[in-house]
């Protein structure tokens, strides 16, 4: 059974007296542990399908099933408390976060309000997520706006690990990092992955840093699927035409980040 399993998505917007179609009869499944990365230019409809697989906006049509449930049908408390698996991490950190909270309070939310720890018991824990993702534990009487961007994408990814999630949607979460931060960010995820057994739902448009993370690969194109398949075959040997255009202006990627997959 996959983990997260979406059929005919599909996904409309009006702008300007006119409809536009997002996402167009998008089908995909994510099993655990692995990590799914959708791919594409801007307005392909990655970032709807991201809003739509954690319900932050509704489909017009199609079906999501989550650890063998209708998320769809989700309401209320059963929703919030299902949601606690499920989590994001965005591109730009300090807009993801309240700038003049201090990185305790960052963390100290979701263990809140997901009862995952005792008020006594949460600068505890908050210590041991900034540990886990490579930051000391002085760093949470510090401000999110006081930090480096890597600093804050790490304590982002500590925010998205804390409710001990099965999948975590990244939004283009290394793209607005420098190369030598952005491969530190990735080996992190993967050892993550590697340790909890997370799966990824991975929104990028460069294909190098996707065939150094993904298992597989689906290409958007206009809201459709152009290609799917093996990440590495597909971004390899590209047989659509915008696989093709997203390879040609792909940067290099070192090549010794470790990738996940067999």
């Amino acid at each position: 059974m996959s983990l997260l399993a979406a059929s005919n998505l599909t996904k409309r917007y009006r702008r300007g007296g006119k409809t536009v179609i997002a996402v167009d009869d998008v089908s995909f499944h994510i099993e655990p542990g692995e990590t799914l990365a959708l791919a594409g230019p801007s307005g392909s409809g990655k970032s709807t399908i991201a809003r739509l697989a954690l319900r932050l906006i509704e489909p017009d049509a199609g079906r999501i099933e989550f650890e063998g449930g209708d998320f769809l049908a989700l309401r209320g408390a059963t929703l919030r408390a299902r949601r606690a698996r499920l989590q994001m991490v965005f591109q730009d950190p300090l807009a993801a976060f309240n700038p003049r909270a201090t990185v305790a309070r960052a963390l100290d939310d979701p263990l809140r309000i997901h009862g995952i720890a005792s008020r006594g018991e949460r600068p505890r824990r908050i210590a041991e997520l900034l540990e886990r993702v490579g930051l000391p534990a002085d760093l949470a009487s510090r401000a999110v706006h006081e930090i480096s961007g890597g600093q804050r994408q790490r304590v982002a990814i500590a925010r998205a690990i804390a409710t001990k999630p099965s999948l975590i949607v990244l939004d283009e979460a290394v793209s607005a990092l420098d190369v030598s931060v952005r491969g530190q960010i990735l080996e992190l995820l993967l050892d993550l992955q590697r340790e909890q057994k997370i799966a990824y739902l991975f929104i990028s448009h460069d294909l190098g840093v996707v065939r150094a993370v993904a298992h597989r690969i689906i290409l958007l194109d206009a809201g459709r699927i152009a290609e799917s398949g093996e990440a590495r075959a597909v971004v390899d040997a590209p047989r659509s035409a915008i696989g093709k255009a997203l390879v040609a202006a792909a940067p290099r990627l070192d090549r010794s980040i470790r990738h996940n997959a067999p």
